[in-house]
């Protein structure tokens, strides 16, 4: 296969990087000669056998013919046989000597000259398959040879033996194996046509399509029209049709996703810049509410200081993000009551107050994590937890509630986000923390939920969608790891 791919350097690899050179022999040319082959080869294993089964079939006809000329011989009366109808009985048998076997004693019955001497001595009585394989290749190969064939003798005789010449027997074979091969040759290449042809048609025909969309679909990755259309075939090309389909389906949608990300990280380089600035603006502003005596002012200036200064460190994050540059977490041994507190109370102030949020976090439990990126999980889950209460209300005979909740599993630690909503439909759950996913909720991003799943694992943590039951809405868990042992 190496053979006939080349690497273009001057082209983008990340297009149509490599090209496939039409091949001297086409699988249509190498299934003909295979098949062409094969064939052969199955002549052949018949071929020999009947060519010696033809040798054998060829003496026992001229023993046949000495067993005439035999009763003739034995039915005359001695002496009585004249010399001409010796030779005319012994033309017909093709042979030069008629013996007979009988009672112990070897009889010549007609003779007309006697060969210097005989090359093979051939017993039809006795003959095994290989024995006849052999006998026929060297009667197919010889030139000029004398044989003497021994047969079964009629009238109680113990055996004929005709010694002849082997030239007329010779041509016979040629004659035989020449017209077998032919035959055979004949029959090669129609099988092999029709072989070929049903072979192109079922096979060679759906793989080009298969590869041609290959080649096509590789020029233009982001192009969904360049997705193949399974043929519905229920053979093995036909799945392979519909798994390159899915996977077409797949890339298109990752490239299109990772497309988005450029463009949405490119405009947020262009933005953060002047976001950031006015951010150091509204922070030098709220730090003067610090100096108000208002008591209400004094209660929030610190928390919208410490909002400002959290967006600040956001926008520095979005940045860095954009330069695919996670930033490390900075994992602490704290609280997770006072940070969960911090989320729900973000949550609040952003236009969720007719949901209740509940914080059943123990006071003195305490997990190993980044506690700024534990806040936008949290943030995140709870938001979206209040919004689809807004949007679709609770679960019948229940009020809007999300509830945070944690427990150890070992050294785990398990934090629990649930809320009495409707739940997670079935069409989101499989891209739920893909970023750029179809939303559960009408003007959703799909990113809220990818990044808490990013700082999550950044933790070194799994997030997973829990089972609904019937007395809950969405339920997310959270799985940290404990603090590791000090080195």
């Amino acid at each position: 296969m190496r053979d006939f791919v080349t690497i273009d350097p001057n082209r983008p690899q990340g297009k149509a990087g490599f090209k496939c050179r039409r091949p001297r022999f086409g699988l249509a040319t190498r299934t003909l000669i295979c098949i062409v082959a094969f064939i052969l080869v199955a002549e052949i294993a018949v071929y020999v056998p009947i060519v010696a089964n033809f040798r054998d079939n060829w003496l026992r006809n001229r023993l046949s013919a000495a067993y005439t000329a035999t009763l003739v011989l034995e039915a005359a009366p001695r002496q009585m046989v004249s010399d001409q109808l010796s030779r005319e009985l012994l033309n017909s048998v093709g042979a030069r000597i008629i013996v007979l076997n009988a009672h112990g004693t070897r009889q010549i019955l007609a003779a007309t000259s006697m060969p210097p001497r005989v090359d093979e001595f051939y017993d039809l009585r006795h003959t095994g398959f290989f024995q006849s394989l052999a006998a026929a290749y060297r009667t197919y190969t010889s030139k000029g040879r004398v044989i003497t064939v021994l047969g079964d003798a009629p009238m109680g005789g113990e055996g004929i033996e005709v010694t002849m010449d082997e030239a007329d027997l010779t041509q016979a074979v040629h004659r035989v194996a020449h017209k077998i091969l032919s035959i055979s040759l004949s029959i090669a290449a129609l099988v092999a046509v029709f072989a070929v042809t049903a072979f192109n048609l079922m096979v060679l025909r759906p793989m080009r399509r298969l590869t041609t969309n290959i080649g096509e679909f590789g020029e233009d990755p982001e192009n969904a029209a360049r997705i193949i259309v399974p043929s519905g075939s229920s053979h093995e090309i036909g799945c392979a049709e519909e798994a390159l389909a899915t996977m077409q389906e797949t890339l298109v949608r990752e490239l299109n996703q990772k497309k988005h990300l450029a463009a949405l990280g490119l405009a947020v380089a262009k933005i953060n810049h002047d976001l950031r600035n006015m951010l150091a603006s509204a922070q030098l502003l709220s730090d003067r509410l610090a100096n108000v005596t208002d008591p209400l002012a004094q209660r929030l200036a610190p928390k919208l200081v410490a909002t400002l200064d959290r967006a600040i460190r956001f926008c520095q994050a979005i940045l860095t993000y954009g330069r695919a540059a996670d930033e490390a977490p900075k994992p602490r041994l704290f609280g997770l009551r006072a940070v969960v507190g911090e989320a729900a109370e973000s949550v609040a102030h952003a236009g969720a107050g007719r949901v209740e949020i509940v914080n059943k976090v123990a006071d003195d439990f305490e997990i190993w994590a980044d506690p700024e990126q534990m806040f936008r999980v949290l943030m995140n889950l709870l938001r979206n937890g209040a919004e689809a209460l807004e949007r679709a209300g609770p679960a019948r005979g229940r009020r809007p509630l999300v509830m945070v909740s944690a427990t150890y599993q070992g050294a785990d630690a398990v934090i629990d986000v649930v809320d009495t909503g409707p739940g997670v439909p079935p069409s989101v759950r499989a891209q739920l923390f893909t970023p750029f996913s179809d939303s559960a909720r009408p003007g959703g991003s799909g990113l809220g939920l990818a990044i808490a799943a990013d700082l999550v694992r950044a933790n070194g943590g799994t997030i997973t969608l829990a089972a609904d039951s019937e007395d809950e809405g969405a339920r997310f868990r959270i799985v940290l790891p404990p603090r590791p042992p000090k080195a």
